[in-house]
Protein backbone atom coordinates (compact mmCIF):
# COMPACT_ATOMS: atom_id res chain seq x y z
CA UNK A 1 0.00 0.00 0.00
CA UNK A 2 1.02 3.08 -1.03
CA UNK A 3 1.74 5.91 1.77
CA UNK A 4 -0.86 8.49 1.84
CA UNK A 5 -0.19 12.11 2.64
CA UNK A 6 -3.85 13.34 3.02
CA UNK A 7 -5.97 13.19 5.50
CA UNK A 8 -9.74 13.36 5.49
CA UNK A 9 -11.66 15.46 8.06
CA UNK A 10 -14.98 14.04 8.33
CA UNK A 11 -17.84 16.41 9.53
CA UNK A 12 -21.02 14.91 10.74
CA UNK A 13 -24.50 16.83 10.56
CA UNK A 14 -25.68 19.46 12.73
CA UNK A 15 -26.20 18.35 16.65
CA UNK A 16 -24.98 15.08 15.91
CA UNK A 17 -22.03 12.74 16.35
CA UNK A 18 -18.80 11.74 14.41
CA UNK A 19 -20.75 8.22 14.76
CA UNK A 20 -22.59 8.63 11.08
CA UNK A 21 -18.84 8.51 10.05
CA UNK A 22 -17.80 5.05 11.42
CA UNK A 23 -18.10 3.56 7.94
CA UNK A 24 -16.45 5.87 5.82
CA UNK A 25 -13.55 6.20 8.73
CA UNK A 26 -13.16 2.64 8.80
CA UNK A 27 -12.49 2.30 5.17
CA UNK A 28 -10.25 5.70 4.66
CA UNK A 29 -8.37 4.11 7.22
CA UNK A 30 -8.47 0.81 5.63
CA UNK A 31 -7.24 2.47 2.42
CA UNK A 32 -4.10 4.19 3.68
CA UNK A 33 -5.58 7.46 4.40
CA UNK A 34 -5.35 9.42 7.19
CA UNK A 35 -8.95 10.22 8.61
CA UNK A 36 -10.12 12.62 11.61
CA UNK A 37 -14.13 12.90 12.48
CA UNK A 38 -14.39 16.53 14.21
CA UNK A 39 -16.16 17.58 16.88
CA UNK A 40 -16.78 21.36 16.68
CA UNK A 41 -17.98 23.19 20.09
CA UNK A 42 -21.50 24.54 19.35
CA UNK A 43 -21.94 22.59 16.28
CA UNK A 44 -21.76 18.94 17.79
CA UNK A 45 -24.09 17.23 19.97
CA UNK A 46 -23.17 17.85 23.70
CA UNK A 47 -25.39 16.97 26.71
CA UNK A 48 -23.75 19.14 29.60
CA UNK A 49 -23.79 22.49 27.16
CA UNK A 50 -25.62 25.72 27.90
CA UNK A 51 -26.13 28.61 26.39
CA UNK A 52 -23.30 29.71 27.70
CA UNK A 53 -21.28 27.48 24.99
CA UNK A 54 -22.76 28.88 22.27
CA UNK A 55 -20.64 29.60 18.97
CA UNK A 56 -21.75 31.28 15.77
CA UNK A 57 -21.39 29.96 12.87
CA UNK A 58 -18.09 32.04 12.28
CA UNK A 59 -16.60 30.15 15.33
CA UNK A 60 -17.58 26.29 13.69
CA UNK A 61 -15.71 27.86 10.28
CA UNK A 62 -13.07 28.59 12.41
CA UNK A 63 -12.43 25.34 14.38
CA UNK A 64 -12.86 23.48 10.83
CA UNK A 65 -10.09 25.71 9.62
CA UNK A 66 -7.47 25.30 12.61
CA UNK A 67 -7.74 21.57 12.02
CA UNK A 68 -6.94 22.10 8.62
CA UNK A 69 -3.72 24.21 8.98
CA UNK A 70 -2.58 22.07 11.23
CA UNK A 71 -2.76 19.11 9.36
CA UNK A 72 -0.79 21.45 6.61
CA UNK A 73 1.68 22.60 9.47
CA UNK A 74 2.10 18.78 9.60
CA UNK A 75 2.67 18.54 5.80
CA UNK A 76 -0.56 16.28 4.68
CA UNK A 77 -3.40 17.73 2.51
CA UNK A 78 -7.08 17.95 3.58
CA UNK A 79 -9.90 16.59 2.27
CA UNK A 80 -13.53 18.52 3.72
CA UNK A 81 -16.03 15.12 4.13
CA UNK A 82 -19.21 16.72 5.30
CA UNK A 83 -23.16 15.20 5.40
CA UNK A 84 -25.85 17.57 5.65
CA UNK A 85 -25.13 20.81 7.70
CA UNK A 86 -21.42 18.94 7.76
CA UNK A 87 -21.77 19.72 3.88
CA UNK A 88 -22.45 22.95 3.86
CA UNK A 89 -19.56 23.64 7.00
CA UNK A 90 -17.04 22.30 4.60
CA UNK A 91 -18.30 24.78 1.83
CA UNK A 92 -18.21 27.95 4.46
CA UNK A 93 -14.60 26.40 5.74
CA UNK A 94 -13.31 26.23 2.05
CA UNK A 95 -14.88 29.25 0.63
CA UNK A 96 -13.63 31.53 3.59
CA UNK A 97 -10.20 29.89 2.98
CA UNK A 98 -9.71 29.39 -0.81
CA UNK A 99 -6.67 27.11 -1.79
CA UNK A 100 -6.37 25.68 1.79
CA UNK A 101 -8.52 22.70 0.55
CA UNK A 102 -7.24 20.01 -1.64
CA UNK A 103 -11.07 18.20 -2.16
CA UNK A 104 -14.42 18.42 -1.37
CA UNK A 105 -16.73 15.56 -0.70
CA UNK A 106 -20.26 17.04 0.04
CA UNK A 107 -23.03 14.29 1.12
CA UNK A 108 -26.53 15.28 1.26
CA UNK A 109 -25.88 19.28 1.05
CA UNK A 110 -28.31 20.82 2.55
CA UNK A 111 -29.19 24.66 1.48
CA UNK A 112 -32.43 24.26 0.53
CA UNK A 113 -34.70 22.67 3.08
CA UNK A 114 -36.72 21.17 0.19
CA UNK A 115 -37.05 17.26 0.90
CA UNK A 116 -40.40 15.10 0.12
CA UNK A 117 -40.69 15.35 4.13
CA UNK A 118 -40.33 18.77 4.45
CA UNK A 119 -43.72 20.39 5.39
CA UNK A 120 -44.76 23.54 3.08
CA UNK A 121 -44.49 25.40 6.69
CA UNK A 122 -41.60 23.89 7.41
CA UNK A 123 -39.72 25.97 4.57
CA UNK A 124 -40.38 29.20 6.55
CA UNK A 125 -37.70 28.29 8.92
CA UNK A 126 -36.65 31.98 9.26
CA UNK A 127 -39.53 32.37 11.13
CA UNK A 128 -39.66 31.16 14.64
CA UNK A 129 -35.70 30.94 14.02
CA UNK A 130 -35.52 35.20 14.26
CA UNK A 131 -38.92 36.09 16.00
CA UNK A 132 -39.59 35.93 19.64
CA UNK A 133 -41.35 32.45 18.69
CA UNK A 134 -38.38 30.86 18.76
CA UNK A 135 -38.48 30.78 23.10
CA UNK A 136 -41.06 28.31 22.64
CA UNK A 137 -39.70 26.23 19.60
CA UNK A 138 -37.69 23.41 18.77
CA UNK A 139 -37.11 21.39 16.33
CA UNK A 140 -37.72 17.32 17.13
CA UNK A 141 -36.49 14.50 15.19
CA UNK A 142 -39.25 12.11 13.84
CA UNK A 143 -39.48 9.07 11.52
CA UNK A 144 -38.17 8.15 8.95
CA UNK A 145 -35.11 9.85 10.82
CA UNK A 146 -33.24 10.23 7.39
CA UNK A 147 -33.66 6.92 6.95
CA UNK A 148 -34.93 4.34 4.51
CA UNK A 149 -33.56 0.90 5.84
CA UNK A 150 -36.65 -0.53 7.98
CA UNK A 151 -33.86 -1.90 10.74
CA UNK A 152 -31.55 0.77 11.11
CA UNK A 153 -34.49 3.29 11.34
CA UNK A 154 -36.22 1.25 14.14
CA UNK A 155 -32.63 1.55 16.11
CA UNK A 156 -32.08 5.32 15.91
CA UNK A 157 -35.75 5.24 17.15
CA UNK A 158 -35.10 3.03 19.67
CA UNK A 159 -31.68 5.12 21.10
CA UNK A 160 -33.19 8.16 20.77
CA UNK A 161 -35.80 7.05 23.00
CA UNK A 162 -33.37 5.44 25.11
CA UNK A 163 -30.73 8.69 25.30
CA UNK A 164 -30.93 12.24 23.67
CA UNK A 165 -28.66 10.89 20.40
CA UNK A 166 -28.29 8.72 18.09
CA UNK A 167 -26.06 7.75 15.25
CA UNK A 168 -28.65 9.73 12.64
CA UNK A 169 -28.20 12.86 15.13
CA UNK A 170 -29.77 14.49 18.49
CA UNK A 171 -33.58 13.70 19.14
CA UNK A 172 -34.03 17.64 19.57
CA UNK A 173 -32.03 20.49 17.90
CA UNK A 174 -32.39 23.78 19.62
CA UNK A 175 -33.49 27.19 17.54
CA UNK A 176 -30.08 28.63 18.34
CA UNK A 177 -27.88 25.71 16.28
CA UNK A 178 -30.73 25.66 14.04
CA UNK A 179 -30.34 29.83 13.80
CA UNK A 180 -26.68 29.54 12.57
CA UNK A 181 -26.75 26.52 10.54
CA UNK A 182 -29.64 28.97 9.03
CA UNK A 183 -27.08 31.97 8.59
CA UNK A 184 -23.99 29.38 7.45
CA UNK A 185 -26.45 27.63 4.66
CA UNK A 186 -27.22 31.81 3.62
CA UNK A 187 -23.79 32.79 3.26
CA UNK A 188 -22.74 29.62 1.50
CA UNK A 189 -25.23 29.91 -1.11
CA UNK A 190 -24.42 33.88 -1.73
CA UNK A 191 -20.96 32.98 -2.19
CA UNK A 192 -20.64 29.69 -4.12
CA UNK A 193 -19.89 31.51 -6.96
CA UNK A 194 -17.41 33.70 -5.68
CA UNK A 195 -14.45 31.75 -5.40
CA UNK A 196 -12.37 28.71 -6.98
CA UNK A 197 -12.72 25.53 -5.20
CA UNK A 198 -10.51 22.27 -5.36
CA UNK A 199 -12.50 19.29 -7.27
CA UNK A 200 -15.56 18.30 -5.55
CA UNK A 201 -17.59 15.00 -5.09
CA UNK A 202 -21.22 15.40 -4.62
CA UNK A 203 -23.40 12.90 -3.32
CA UNK A 204 -26.83 12.71 -2.48
CA UNK A 205 -29.72 10.32 -2.59
CA UNK A 206 -32.48 10.49 -4.76
CA UNK A 207 -35.09 10.19 -2.33
CA UNK A 208 -33.67 12.80 0.11
CA UNK A 209 -36.76 13.34 2.97
CA UNK A 210 -34.71 16.93 4.33
CA UNK A 211 -32.96 18.20 0.82
CA UNK A 212 -33.94 17.44 -2.57
CA UNK A 213 -31.33 16.36 -5.29
CA UNK A 214 -32.25 20.38 -6.50
CA UNK A 215 -29.41 21.19 -4.06
CA UNK A 216 -27.14 19.63 -6.06
CA UNK A 217 -28.03 21.12 -9.27
CA UNK A 218 -27.24 24.05 -7.60
CA UNK A 219 -23.39 23.02 -6.56
CA UNK A 220 -22.94 22.14 -10.48
CA UNK A 221 -24.29 25.41 -11.94
CA UNK A 222 -23.02 27.66 -9.26
CA UNK A 223 -19.69 26.18 -7.89
CA UNK A 224 -16.13 27.20 -9.95
CA UNK A 225 -14.21 24.25 -9.73
CA UNK A 226 -12.67 22.43 -12.46
CA UNK A 227 -13.78 18.93 -11.56
CA UNK A 228 -16.64 18.24 -10.39
CA UNK A 229 -18.63 15.04 -10.29
CA UNK A 230 -21.78 14.04 -9.11
CA UNK A 231 -23.41 10.57 -7.63
CA UNK A 232 -27.03 10.07 -7.30
CA UNK A 233 -27.96 7.42 -4.74
CA UNK A 234 -31.24 5.18 -5.46
CA UNK A 235 -32.34 3.34 -1.99
CA UNK A 236 -31.74 6.07 1.05
CA UNK A 237 -32.94 8.70 2.30
CA UNK A 238 -31.08 11.45 4.22
CA UNK A 239 -28.27 9.94 6.21
CA UNK A 240 -26.37 7.88 3.75
CA UNK A 241 -23.82 7.50 5.82
CA UNK A 242 -25.60 4.69 7.91
CA UNK A 243 -28.19 3.88 5.16
CA UNK A 244 -29.05 1.14 2.38
CA UNK A 245 -26.15 3.15 -0.11
CA UNK A 246 -23.44 3.15 2.91
CA UNK A 247 -21.12 0.32 1.33
CA UNK A 248 -21.29 2.55 -1.96
CA UNK A 249 -20.55 6.31 0.10
CA UNK A 250 -18.09 5.11 1.59
CA UNK A 251 -16.07 3.01 -1.40
CA UNK A 252 -16.85 6.54 -3.32
CA UNK A 253 -15.18 8.63 -0.46
CA UNK A 254 -11.98 6.61 -0.48
CA UNK A 255 -11.51 6.09 -4.15
CA UNK A 256 -12.05 10.11 -4.73
CA UNK A 257 -9.38 10.69 -1.89
CA UNK A 258 -7.44 8.12 -3.94
CA UNK A 259 -7.49 10.06 -7.17
CA UNK A 260 -6.08 13.09 -5.06
CA UNK A 261 -3.66 11.27 -3.04
CA UNK A 262 -2.01 9.56 -5.96
CA UNK A 263 -2.81 11.73 -9.26
CA UNK A 264 -5.15 8.90 -10.73
CA UNK A 265 -7.49 10.12 -13.34
CA UNK A 266 -10.28 9.81 -11.99
CA UNK A 267 -10.24 13.97 -10.32
CA UNK A 268 -8.75 15.03 -14.07
CA UNK A 269 -12.21 14.68 -15.67
CA UNK A 270 -14.11 18.14 -15.83
CA UNK A 271 -17.21 18.28 -14.04
CA UNK A 272 -18.59 14.74 -14.79
CA UNK A 273 -20.97 12.12 -13.14
CA UNK A 274 -24.56 11.26 -12.99
CA UNK A 275 -26.91 14.42 -13.44
CA UNK A 276 -29.29 14.16 -10.46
Amino acid sequence: MRPSRITALLLHSLCSTPDEFLLVQSELHRAGHGARALRVPGYSFDGAATSANRQSHQAWVRTVLQQVREEAVAGRRVVLVGLSAGAALALGATLTSPGLVAGLVLMSTTLNFDGWAVPGYGRLVALPLYTPLGRFWSYRERPPFGVKNPRVRDWVQDQLRKRREACAGAAVISVAHLREFDRLRRLVRRQLSAFACPPVLALHAQEDDVASPDNVRLLRERLRTSSFRSVLLHDSHHMITIDNDRLQVARETVDFVDALAFKTSATATPRQGARP
